[in-house]
């Protein structure tokens, strides 16, 4: 065993605060900037597609970086210790457009439009910064037999920290002044905001007191090409890149949208009514956390994601009847009966997405010797973030042509990505024998 129990929960615990920030923006900052600030939703779209460029080149270089950096804090520490405030400050300052601009001056929509790309993009920036060096971490502070209990760990957090941050989401209208008041965060959203900031780089402390990875690892000495070109030679790396490139076509589109549906689809737009799913869809991320780690552990990584992601391929398109349905049965029962299975389908992608590059980084360290989780960690954002980008100028399109339109008709459009994942992961294995591994390795 390579970490205690106390640094077990101090790693586990690090991404509350980052997740927090980057659940509520991913939720709301698209859906915040073209319906309470006025910007236009296809410079909308264009700023958060260009922020999924910035995140996904700044994952691929931090994951290599960070795999050479030598300092006398560690690789991965001086990253952490960085990117943490970094992300508290750029987070908070999303949030605050009218404290530099007049937004109730329509001639000011362009510079409205730079200061979302520029908080947008650095946000981004900081959290590729952090985060990659973060969970590079995961293969070098812990072995494969107490991983799954750290990653538990980490996803209990971070599943909290989500959950925190849809319900949140959900209130946006409890956080922000709407028409006729200017636009803008109330005092209450400022103070919550902000204290959730300060949360970010607290919750980062304990890992950058407490935790080093263990000494001898071997430090690749390649160059940035060569060392892209040993994780491209990995087919189920490669395959792995492909089947999250399309999953996250997809999952973005959910975030960007689920604000918008359940306030002007569903109707949800009074504390009353929000409550009772917003609570169903934290209960839900809770319970099939754990449910989906038990699942696991019995059917294997491979058949769990390929279970869920053909069910939620069948419910996205049911976003085309969700306002029909109002009409006979309260919009509040259909936004619980709805919301429950979305976040169940989803948590094992997010569950296996800290897993699965972890092990495909101990096999290959296993085989050749050398650590490089940081690359692997860190590439597969290029691919995946460009996916991303793709989707969010496709919703800013469809929401520049319709926001009504495009509320009801995203579900059918961006699920059959969903069914290309799971044909891709047919043909990978992402479920690997470290026993035989190791027996191979020593000759046992």
């Amino acid at each position: 065993m390579m970490l205690p129990f106390y640094k077990k929960v101090a790693y586990g615990m690090g991404r509350f605060g980052s997740s927090f920030l980057l659940t509520l923006t991913g939720l709301t900052s698209f859906y915040i900037y073209g319906n309470f600030f006025k910007l236009d939703w296809l410079l909308a779209g264009l700023a958060l597609a260009t922020s999924y460029v910035v995140i996904g080149l700044t994952h691929w270089l931090t994951g290599y970086w960070s795999d050479r950096v030598e300092t006398r804090w560690g690789r991965r520490k001086p990253f952490v210790a960085v990117g943490a405030p970094g992300l508290a400050v750029t987070g908070f300052l999303l949030f605050v457009p009218n404290w530099f601009l007049d937004l109730t001056n329509p001639n000011l929509g362009l510079l409205l439009f730079f200061y979302y790309l520029t908080t947008l993009c650095t946000f981004k920036f900081f959290y590729a910064f952090l985060l990659t060096a973060f969970q590079a971490w995961l293969p070098e502070i812990t072995d494969e037999d107490e991983r799954p209990l750290v990653s538990s760990m980490q996803n209990t957090a971070n599943w909290i920290a989500n959950g925190l941050g849809v319900v949140v989401s959900f209130l946006t209208t409890l956080l922000f002044y709407e028409d006729p008041e200017p636009p803008g965060l109330k005092s209450f959203g400022v103070i919550f905001i902000l204290a959730f900031s300060v949360l970010t780089v607290v919750f980062f402390l304990p890992s950058i007191i407490w935790i080093r990875e263990k000494p001898d690892i071997v430090v690749p000495r390649r160059s940035l090409r060569q060392e892209t070109a040993i994780v491209l030679a990995n087919h189920n790396y490669v395959g792995w890149m492909f089947a999250v490139g399309f999953l996250s076509f997809t999952f973005s589109a959910i975030t960007a949208q689920i604000v918008g549906v359940t306030r002007d689809v569903l109707l949800l737009n009074s504390l009353p009514l929000l409550l009772p799913p917003a609570l169903s869809l934290l209960i839900s991320i809770m319970l099939f956390l754990f449910v989906w780690i038990k699942v696991i552990r019995s059917i294997g990584k491979k058949r769990s994601m390929t279970m869920s992601m053909i069910v939620l391929a069948l419910l996205l398109p049911m976003t085309v009847i969700l306002q029909s349905l109002t009409a006979i049965v309260p919009n509040v029962i259909v936004g619980v009966v709805y919301f429950i299975p979305l976040a169940a389908c989803m948590a094992v992608y997010y569950l296996m997405s800290y897993i699965v590059p972890a092990d495909i980084a101990q096999v290959d360290e296993i085989e050749t010797g050398q650590s490089r989780s940081g690359i692997y960690t860190g590439f597969i954002g290029v691919p995946l973030n460009f996916f991303q980008a793709v989707s969010a100028v496709i919703l800013g399109v469809m929401m520049d042509y319709s926001k009504p339109w495009a509320l009801i008709w995203w579900g059918p459009i961006f699920a059959p990505a969903l069914i290309v994942a799971v044909i891709i992961l047919r043909y990978i294995d992402i479920d690997p024998d470290f026993k035989t591994l190791w027996a191979r390795k020593t000759g046992a």
